[in-house]
């Protein structure tokens, strides 16, 4: 299940509160936000569930880049050479997660007139005087989607920000979505975002350091939490030059040969030191070939040559792990060749790591440890 919350502005009339602070805080949140750069932060997700009638339990743990690219959230995995214009839903296939947290909210609120407001005074928050408002957007105009596997419907919200009232700046934000309808399965979802101010460049910016999703439905309930961190300018940069250089053989490098790998091959690789107790989903995978690659007497690729890829499953339960890898790309001085590999097994056959069925995934008891460290592989190429 996924909940992928799409904010879309609506236009409300803003309850006047002419004796309270509710103007110079908007009128102060709205020059934060029109001055705000493109930028990007590393995003980690923590998911947990809990079952109906048990304890939480910690499923995984994600790792991406989210931009926040002329309003609109744009997503990538960790080391990505671009950003991608693209569903969640195509990155993220199983589990609950959402966006919205990074950025969408506070335009909402402060840019769009999207909310009618209460002044609900001074309170604590985390032990330093804020003061609360809470507003609330109606089913028939907030353009606030729900989306569960493959349902999806318009819901209502409400919720409260907390703001100092000495700086203007929001501190908190909490949103609540209600008038769910009944075919979603979801009795309640809830969004937690919390901010501060972070410095981008020469100058600080208020922005969402981290946040909780809830989603309950009848089997149980699910929670993200997200950390934010390592945001940074999202710019392009480029040069102007009024002299055409003079571009000769040995300036310009040389383009790596590409190779065709024939499925049905068997690569060894030597797996990198990975703690299965903290990387996460996202996180890039590197692996060393032991041996060269032939088919037949040709060579293909040669020993030491570099398989990549990332982490794209990696589930903890209270006796084993399962770890999914997919690797995208074969290196080496002069050639590079496109990977789609399976796992077969490891160079000593062993019931602490096997193939896991029907995915193809890894599965490792918790007796063999929480790490895997220069442990040899065995890899068979996919058409």
């Amino acid at each position: 299940m996924r909940l992928l919350p799409a904010l879309v502005a609506s236009v409300l009339c803003l309850s006047a509160q002419p004796a309270d602070v509710l103007p110079r805080i908007r009128e102060k949140m709205a020059a934060v936000l029109q001055r705000q750069p493109n930028y990007t932060c590393t995003e980690t997700v923590e998911r947990s569930r809990q079952a109906a009638g048990s304890r939480a339990r910690i499923e995984d743990t994600l790792r991406l880049e989210v931009a926040l690219v002329d309003g609109k959230e744009l997503f990538a995995w960790p080391g990505s050479k671009e950003f991608e214009d693209r569903e969640l839903g195509d990155m993220v296939a199983t589990g609950m997660f959402g966006n919205g947290n990074f950025a969408i909210y506070e335009r909402i609120l402060f840019l769009a007139n999207a909310a009618v407001f209460e002044d609900r005074g001074q309170t604590q928050l985390t032990g330093h005087l804020a003061r609360r408002y809470d507003f609330r957007v109606s089913r028939s105009t907030s353009g606030h989607h729900l989306r569960v596997n493959n349902r999806e419907a318009i819901v209502g919200f409400h919720g409260s920000f907390y703001a100092d009232p000495a700086t203007f700046d929001v501190l908190r934000m909490e949103v609540f979505a209600e008038d769910i309808p009944a075919e979603l399965g979801v009795s309640a979802a809830e969004t937690t975002v919390n901010y501060s101010r972070l410095r981008i460049g020469d100058d600080e910016f208020l922005l969402p350091v981290d946040s909780q999703l809830m989603m309950a439905m009848p089997e149980g309930v699910s929670r993200n939490w997200v950390r934010f961190s390592s945001c940074r300018k999202f710019t392009g940069e480029s040069t102007l030059s009024f002299n055409d250089p003079v571009l000769t053989e040995a300036s310009a490098p040389a383009a790596p040969t590409e190779t065709e790998i024939p499925a049905g091959l068997t690569l060894q690789l030597d797996m990198p030191d990975l703690d299965l107790m903290q990387a996460a989903v996202g996180d890039p995978v590197r692996a060393v070939m032991l041996a060269d690659l032939k088919n037949r007497r040709q060579l293909l690729a040669p020993k030491g040559s570099v398989a990549r890829g990332r982490i794209v499953r990696l589930d903890r339960y209270p006796s084993y792990f399962l770890l999914q890898i997919e690797f995208q790309d074969l290196d080496w001085p002069g050639g590079h060749a496109r990977l789609k590999l399976s796992f077969d097994q490891t160079a000593f056959v062993s019931r602490s790591i096997s193939r896991a069925q029907p995915g193809g995934e890894i599965l490792i008891t918790r007796q063999a440890g929480p790490r895997l460290s220069g442990i040899l592989m065995f890899w068979r190429t996919e058409p």
